[in-house]
């Protein structure tokens, strides 16, 4: 349980309300940066998310912005590639569940959505090392940018939890409340940029670092 939740949530606002553009000053450009926005860019042109992955350049691009957000780096190993896209191929139709119910999904309307999110978390296995929350946020993040927060053991886990211990009730948690966190802010695109402020969701996460 995050302790202090409404706390959390007044702070998270406050950084994106007043100072969530400095992000882009302090934090890391190079690779991390590049691929992220090469990423989203596939996203966008691909109408369907089975569309996306089923295309080879989507899932090898995916592949390589994981690796270039330190998910083969020290201790976290991803899957060699052809077991990598093996697991998202076959759990097309769990993305695609996904899929169906964000066309109604908003901030206060979830229910549905984080269902499906939580299905989707148990079949992803992304990682040689048996960790789910880092490396599947960030993948869901990036084939569903509007929906799913990435996370780290670092930042996000750290700083909300005091301790990087990885479970899907966290998973859950830390979605409701970037969601909770979005519905206090007064129209938040305004604080969207072309850099690293690029989605709702991208905002929260980027706030959670600045803490």
């Amino acid at each position: 349980m995050i302790k202090n939740q409404n706390n959390v949530v007044s702070s998270i606002a406050a950084i994106i309300t007043t100072r969530i553009s400095q992000i882009n000053v302090v934090y890391r450009g190079g690779p991390s940066l590049h691929f992220y926005h090469r990423i989203l860019s596939l996203r966008r042109q691909h109408s369907s998310v089975s569309a996306f992955l089923s295309s080879d350049t989507c899932i090898e691009i995916l592949y390589a912005t994981l690796v270039s957000w330190d998910m083969n780096f020290r201790a976290a190993k991803l899957k060699d590639y052809a077991d990598f896209k093996s697991n998202l191929v076959s759990n097309i139709p769990a993305f695609q569940a996904v899929e169906i119910t964000s066309s109604s999904f908003s901030w206060m309307n979830r229910s549905a959505v984080l269902f499906a999110l939580s299905a989707l978390y148990d079949k992803l296995n992304l990682m040689k090392t048996g960790g789910r929350l880092v490396s599947n946020s960030k993948c869901i993040h990036y084939v569903f940018p509007a929906l799913c927060v990435p996370m780290d053991r670092g930042n996000t886990l750290q700083k909300l939890y005091g301790n990087t211990t990885e479970s899907k009730n966290k998973f859950i948690e830390i979605l409701n409340l970037s969601y909770d966190t979005l519905m206090s802010i007064a129209n938040p695109q305004q604080y969207l940029d072309k850099q690293w402020n690029t989605s709702e969701m991208k905002l929260v996460d980027n706030a959670i670092l600045m803490m």
